[in-house]
């Protein structure tokens, strides 16, 4: 659900093809393995500490950009369906590649893709037992509609699960570290100067606007508008882990809370009313 870039041009930073500032990521060592089995961990064992299986669920994985995630939870869990949505059609050709690269099928029965509108799912009224959208929300510009749309789709007492990292305030906010020695670049530099020094160290060109694209795709959100935005939706805040390792303080933003220079990621679990 991320949003589609800067205004009047198509998204470089999430389209799938070699040229997108998503596809640079997935090609990095680790990526895979980060995905398909530590993402999956994660939100199994985050619904298992409150005594949750996705045994049967019928689940969608919202924003579920290369679908690396998305087959990792069709293939690693019992859920009984998994939907992949997201603005850009998932590039079924290098999924299966990178499947077959790393010694798991390319499909599983229970697993299906397709494109949706942002705050428009193609998916009936409270028919998910499971919303999971990773990474995604720090990419969204109207959450409150994103959220009353996921409570349409989700039945009573159906869940979301929401992971964000990094938060826009944190050190790797800008979604721009790789190019950057020091964290809080985007808040440390001026936007010229930051989109200057982006493409002086970021090749080819067309690379540099992509991840360009990918900064511009960054929502403002902090921790307490999104839980904010949550209730207001009708959900109520079940359970929250806040991402907050030790990190340094620029001088030149000592004037800035505290609690949103530190909270780099959350992960977080919502109850539809």
């Amino acid at each position: 659900m991320a949003s589609e870039g800067r205004p009047g041009t198509p998204s470089l930073a999430f389209s799938g093809n070699d040229r997108s500032a998503a596809r640079w990521f997935g090609s990095q060592t680790g990526w895979w393995e980060s995905h398909y089995l530590g993402a999956v961990d994660s939100i199994v064992d985050f619904l298992a500490g409150d005594g949750i299986g996705l045994e049967g669920k019928r689940l969608v994985d919202l924003g579920c950009g290369d679908g690396t995630i998305t087959l990792g939870l069709a293939q690693r869990t019992a859920a009984a369906s998994v939907l992949g949505l997201d603005l850009q059609p998932v590039d079924a050709e290098w999924l299966a590649a990178e499947a077959r690269r790393n010694g798991v099928a390319a499909d599983a029965p229970t697993l299906r893709f397709e494109e949706c509108e942002a705050q428009h799912l193609p998916v009936e009224d409270s028919s998910l037992d499971l919303v999971t959208a990773w990474s995604v929300f720090e990419h969204v510009a109207e959450p409150g509609a994103v959220l009353a749309e996921l409570h349409r789709v989700l039945r009573p007492d159906g869940l979301l699960f929401i992971q964000i990292w990094p938060m826009w305030f944190s050190e790797h906010g800008s979604h721009l570290w790789p190019w950057f020695d020091q964290g809080f670049a985007h808040l440390r530099l001026s936007d010229v100067a930051l989109r200057s020094e982006v493409r002086a160290r970021c090749h080819p060109p067309e690379l540099a606007e992509a991840m360009l694209d990918l900064y511009d795709s960054c929502s403002r959100v902090s921790l307490d508008d999104l839980g904010h935005q949550i209730l207001e939706s009708g959900f109520f805040l079940a359970k929250v882990e806040v991402d907050a390792p030790p990190v340094h303080i620029p001088a030149e933003l000592q004037h800035l809370p505290v609690s949103l220079l530190t909270t780099a990621g959350v992960r977080l679990l919502a109850v539809r009313h």
